[in-house]
């Protein structure tokens, strides 16, 4: 009969990957992690099958938990521009107090070990992001282009503002509301 899981044995597995990740890249060993998380190299194949398993289990559940940051409070926030300055504000703020699973995320958002099927996933579960930043969109100069456009653009200007806050934390605020203004009128 095989041993339940232990749901802290994961979480450990979990954070020693993203650690590992972000300072090694894709190329971390899974024997690494496994010492690292402080589990035996053959537990982490009784939570994870392969190292593919892994690393697409890590890349949906670091993006709901960021999807699930941003969405918090966002259907409060009042019409379009209070809603995407909270996306906005949110979703920076959320990168530069978490660099490891930024730099792991950069890593698979690349990779072709993540599957179509996960990177669907990760499209479906932050719909209401990703329709708020097409809706404002619509109205500005990206309107004839493919909404995908609108959010590489908006992934892209939100990693460089998080990497700047995340240089100069003292500034952190002014640089959040200064790039926001940016995206708003850029996309309007």
């Amino acid at each position: 009969m095989a041993r339940p899981k232990n749901e802290e044995r994961r979480q450990s597995i979990i954070d020693s990957a993203i650690r590992l990740i972000a300072r090694e890249g894709l190329s971390a060993a899974t024997a690494a992690i496994a010492k690292e998380a402080g589990v035996p190299n053959g537990s982490l194949f009784t939570y994870f099958a392969t190292k593919a398993e892994l690393l697409n289990t890590l890349y949906l559940e670091v993006k709901q938990e960021l999807i699930s940051f941003v969405e918090d409070g966002l259907s409060d926030a009042g019409g379009e521009h209070e809603q995407l300055l909270h996306l906005w504000t949110r979703w920076t703020h959320w990168g530069a107090a978490n660099p490891e699973k930024r730099q792991m995320l950069a890593q698979l958002s690349v990779s072709d070990e993540v599957l179509e099927t996960t990177r669907e996933a990760v499209l479906a579960a932050a719909q209401g992001p990703v329709n708020l930043v097409q809706r404002v969109a619509r109205q500005g100069a990206l309107r004839n282009q493919d909404p995908a456009l609108a959010g590489a653009l908006v992934e892209s200007l939100a990693d460089t503002a998080t990497d700047f806050m995340s240089r100069d934390p003292e500034q952190a605020e002014q640089i959040c509301l200064a790039t926001f203004e940016f995206l708003w009128n850029a996309l309007r």
